[in-house]
């Protein structure tokens, strides 16, 4: 929803009009005085708007605000765990005197094969008991998340549908037939109806613009697919899908790669699953430690070990579910054709 131009009334300054907005602040003109608050954080005692579907709205966003701070303080006491279990192992593979870490030597081989983690913009077009979203067009308060308060470089480029339903170009019903058959207004709104996986173009430096290439993804790869919510930290990403991948594109020149499947094994995730299953406990950057940082890029590489701790992990999720047959068939298969003990 779109906050600029509504009406609050503030218990000191009386009635104003809602003028900026951004993640943290709001500012408001009072007639007199233009002044500037916490956002969310004035609603919860300060300050109310006089129509009653914004306050509503303003409830939804404290409430994700609160529940962002319930999930930090758990992803800062998983960090301290990790970082007592990495002092343990630096003590048992410290280097040899002229040497090189028995790790080092185990994983000095390079696998030519890898398996894909995508970052996705947060999507809730379809979403249900059974799915986080991925399915459809945004539903108007997220377009207004992507566009506005993110920016995101698609959803608020002038060419993108959803920002022309935004400028009042086209209508909602416009905008929602898009999305049918096979069409799509996004990369994530045909996700987890066509489960595939586009790598995107360059934002950035020489090749800006150009399509972007996947590397050594290849058929049985496993990819994963992590998204995080609305106004959440990069620590609360977490994985909502994931597919064994049986048809691939590299892609680079004048298109972009992409990774897709319609075989059996693909599995979504319910909001309530996915939120459990944070993708920072599986992935760590080859460089920078402890920082919790994705980047520009869309997408990531991991290994067999972390593809298969993840489908472990999701099979023990699915359990006393319909899925938990597929689930646990899926891990297993995924071992096998992978040699994975």
């Amino acid at each position: 929803m779109d906050l600029i131009g509504k009406s609050v009334v503030h218990k000191s300054f009386g009635a104003g009009i809602i003028t900026l907005l951004d993640s943290e602040f709001i500012t408001v003109d009072f007639g007199e005085v233009i002044k500037k608050f916490q956002y969310p954080g004035v609603f919860n005692v300060f300050m109310v708007a006089e129509d009653d579907d914004v306050n509503i709205y303003i409830d939804e966003v404290i409430k994700m605000v609160e529940e962002e701070k319930v999930f930090k303080l758990k992803a800062e006491e998983e960090a301290r765990e990790r970082q007592k279990v990495r002092v343990r192992e630096s003590n048992r593979t410290r280097t040899p005197k002229g040497g090189v870490s028995f790790r080092e030597r185990s994983s000095s081989k390079a696998n030519p094969r890898a398996n894909i983690a995508f970052k996705c913009n947060f999507c809730d077009g379809g979403k249900s008991d059974h799915q986080v979203g991925y399915n459809g067009v945004c539903s108007d308060k997220t377009m207004h998340y992507n566009i506005v308060v993110e920016r995101r470089s698609w959803c608020s480029s002038p060419d993108c549908a959803c920002m022309q339903y935004s400028n009042g170009e086209i209508s909602r019903k416009e905008l929602d037939d898009l999305c049918s058959g096979d069409g799509f207004v996004c990369y994530e709104s045909q996700m987890l109806r066509d489960w595939r996986a586009l790598a995107g173009t360059h934002l950035h430096g020489d090749n800006k613009g150009k399509p972007r290439a996947i590397k050594n993804v290849q058929t049985n790869s496993l990819c994963v697919l992590t998204t995080r919510d609305p106004k959440h930290s990069e620590e609360l990403r977490y994985i909502f899908a994931v597919f064994l991948v049986d048809e691939t594109y590299e892609g680079g020149g004048r298109d972009e790669g992409y990774v897709s499947t319609e075989s059996e094994f693909k599995l979504k995730l319910s909001p309530y699953e996915a939120r459990s299953m944070r993708f920072w406990k599986y992935y760590r950057n080859e460089s920078g430690g402890d920082v919790i940082k994705w980047g520009s890029g869309l997408y990531r590489y991991i290994s067999d070990k972390q593809a298969a701790h993840i489908l472990k992990d999701v099979a023990e999720i699915k359990k006393n579910t319909d899925d938990e047959q597929l689930a646990d068939k899926f891990y297993k298969h995924f071992c096998t054709i992978n040699g994975i003990d």
